[in-house]
């Protein structure tokens, strides 16, 4: 074997740190090992050189940087052995086939992209013999070895690019973190990137508040108590924290919409890689200040430690069944990619079965002071090849909660729901290194799409201040019909004082895929009302409209009108208790003249008050009303008003008879028209 030393000593009086620096093509033979100490390399060779390395590498400077172009295909061993702290720089990505890290007196800290074929670290003197900077990541194709400990600080992921099953080993760990809620009262979804002897408990689970990236004893396992009471708080004490275990669940291929497939795991429930479960805050925030009630603060943060996950896993879902699962890796998840791997080539996937219906669910806690699940605020963000929609969020009090809408990039730790909704459904649910990808959840902020696709946002404001929103999504390949992956079926099992979904194939959708939009387009709409109140239809966004859509219209098929919404302009309308299934649709354009070639007057809605035998007009943005009319069917005037008024509520004596009457509301050359019925 031929062996190169390279070794220097520091120009000290120069106050520089000696550098071999490589401006050409540098390539190390089969059975030849470069041996560098004493000096910094640095790879500065461009465009059309190269460094390769078939045989070995064993680097003891402080500092290997890499600007230039590496060998994704060499098959040598890089070895990173230093006395000193070690540092991977670089603006290219360095490649590697064998990375052995074997620094017994200190960290090997990477500061740059690093791909990797096989990865072995060693145990040293430091706690975390290697540590991956935040924004960075670690690709290893094949296999990681862990005799030692690797720190994945901030938002740097590793990933793992072989297809098949794990061959990753080791006593070690990786220590990866993430943020949850601090709300004692509220739940989130979790999935664990990493596995202890094949599974994960919650107990496994470390406090990461204070946490230093250098001081394992900085990330010490939580405390744990097991209490149902539902107004006792958890103990605000130093570091570790508390959770209880007693709101730690599962959801393991149970009856959909049943709770008889909850299982109680708390903390030493034994859960499988890719398997979700509940848990709630600690109480209080990160500096141990109480955050609870509406505090959202999220607690900074909870770090996983174990042997990460990777490789083909797979969990059974029957038909008609749901199944908490989740983000089992440390590294993002595509969303997209992991929906078609679940769903059938028949609807654009790569399965020869639809597992799910190809629909992801992501429960967000949005209210609620204590553990009654009655008083539970909160609902399912949705998620499908068509794009995401947040759950039905609370806007009281001036505060909007509840507006975490889903992207393609599923975050390390994310659990979610998935349902196996029809009867050919069911089988086994997969995920796999090619579902995986390096994002950070800002990254994801914006769902990457061609910007020629159409996105229309349609919300309702119900009577108890929420905001319940409906994508339709223009997308080639879809139909007119339900299409597996892209549209959105409703997950939750109630609503908050009214809500509102579209109809296809008399089923309910949050998410409507269609081929294309066009100004003769209508799409049918189901409104639900609990209580006899007031909703508003208005545009949340509208995104890339085909050239013939500028407008946007509620169509009421009862009163033959239409009422014209943008993202500024809404549609308020009075409502009986009930279900509303054909009532209203979205259109684009309005077909009617009015007789006397008045517009549509917008943000007024009319009902018979029975209590008091009163007709009430709502004017809440105090227009200037200038004239009232009140018609029987046959046309007959039966009150008439002509005085000027702008107040938000106008009452007047409804007519004896019973019966069905035609209200005019006129304003500024615009009418408004609703049918009442006396009762």
């Amino acid at each position: 074997m031929k062996i190169l030393y390279f070794v220097f000593l520091s120009f000290l009086s120069l106050g520089l740190q000696a550098q071999l620096v490589n401006k050409g093509d540098l390539k190390i033979m089969p059975g030849t090992t470069l041996y560098v100490s004493g000096i910094d390399v640095t790879n500065d060779n461009g465009t059309n050189h190269i460094w390769s390395n078939d045989g070995n590498f064993i680097f003891k400077g402080d500092n290997f940087t890499n600007n230039g172009t590496m060998d994704a295909d060499g098959t040598g061993t890089t070895e990173f052995s230093g006395a000193n702290l070690q540092h991977i720089l670089g603006s290219e990505i360095a490649y590697f086939h064998n990375l052995n890290i074997s620094n017994a007196n200190n960290s090997v800290f990477q500061e740059a992209f690093v791909d990797a074929d096989n990865l072995t670290l060693n145990d040293g003197a430091a706690d975390f013999d290697y540590r991956v900077f935040t924004d960075y990541s670690l690709t290893v194709n094949d296999n990681v070895t862990l005799n030692g400990d690797l720190r994945l600080s901030g938002t740097s992921q590793l990933l793992q690019t072989h297809a098949g099953t794990t061959a990753n080993t080791g006593d070690k760990y990786i220590w990866i973190d993430q943020q949850g809620t601090t709300n004692q009262y509220w739940y989130n979804y979790w999935s664990a990137p990493v596995n202890q002897n094949g599974v994960w408990k919650v107990r496994m689970l470390r406090d990461g508040a204070q946490g230093d990236d250098t001081d394992q004893s900085k990330y010490p396992l939580i405390n744990i108590v097991d209490n149902r009471n539902a107004t006792s708080d958890l103990p605000a004490q130093s570091h570790p924290v508390y959770l209880n275990a007693y709101w730690m669940w599962s959801f393991p291929n149970g009856p959909d919409g049943s709770y008889t497939g909850w299982v109680h795991i708390k903390q030493n429930g034994a859960l499988n890689p890719g398997e979700g479960y509940t848990m709630k805050g600690p109480g209080v925030d990160a500096n141990l200040n109480s955050a609870n009630g509406s505090n959202t603060t999220e607690y900074d943060s909870w770090t996983f430690a174990g042997l990460p996950n990777d490789g083909d896993y797979s969990l059974h879902i029957d038909p008609a069944h749901d199944y908490l699962i989740g983000n089992p890796y440390p590294s993002a998840l595509d969303a997209d990619q992991f929906i078609k791997d679940n769903i059938s080539s028949a609807n654009g996937g790569n399965n020869t079965d639809d597992i799910f219906n190809g629909t992801l669910y992501y429960w967000e806690h949005t209210g609620g002071n204590d553990h009654f699940g009655a008083n539970y605020q909160g609902g399912y963000a949705t998620y499908t090849l068509s794009g995401g929609v947040a759950a039905t969020s609370w806007t009281g009090s001036g505060n909007t909660v509840g507006t975490k809408t889903p992207e393609r990039y599923i975050p390390v730790g994310q659990g979610f729901t998935v349902w196996a909704e029809d009867s050919n459904d069911g089988g086994e649910i997969l995920f796999n290194n090619a579902q995986r990808k390096f994002k950070k959840e800002a990254d994801s902020s914006v769902f990457i799409r061609p910007v020629t696709l159409t996105d229309i946002r349609l919300g309702l404001n119900t009577p108890l201040d929420y905001h319940r929103q409906l994508l339709l999504a223009a997308r080639p390949n879809t139909t007119d019909g339900i299409d597996t992956g892209w549209d959105g079926p409703n997950f939750d099992g109630d609503y908050p004082g009214a809500d509102m979904y579209w109809i296809i194939n008399n089923r309910d959708f949050i998410i409507q895929a269609v081929p294309q939009i066009t100004e003769y387009s209508g799409f049918p709409l189901k409104v639900v009302m609990a209580t006899d109140d007031v909703v508003t239809f208005n545009i949340d966004s509208a995104d890339n409209l085909p050239s013939d859509i500028s407008r946007f219209y509620i169509h009421d098929t009862y009163m033959g009108t239409y009422n014209e919404i943008s993202t500024t302009d809404y549609y308020e309308i009075f409502l009986k208790a009930g279900t509303y299934d054909s009532r209203f649709e979205l259109v684009f354009k309005d077909p009617t003249v009015l007789s006397d070639n008045l517009l549509s007057l917008n943000h007024i809605s009319s009902y018979f008050d029975a209590n008091t035998q009163e007709i009430v007009i709502l004017n809440n943005k105090e227009q200037a009303i200038d004239y009232i009319a009140l018609y029987a069917l046959t046309g007959q005037e039966i009150y008439a008003d002509n005085n000027t008024t702008n107040a938000r509520q106008i009452r007047f004596k409804a007519p004896v008879a019973k019966g069905v009457y035609l209200l005019e509301v006129k304003s500024n050359n615009k009418k408004y028209n609703n049918k009442l019925i006396i009762k």
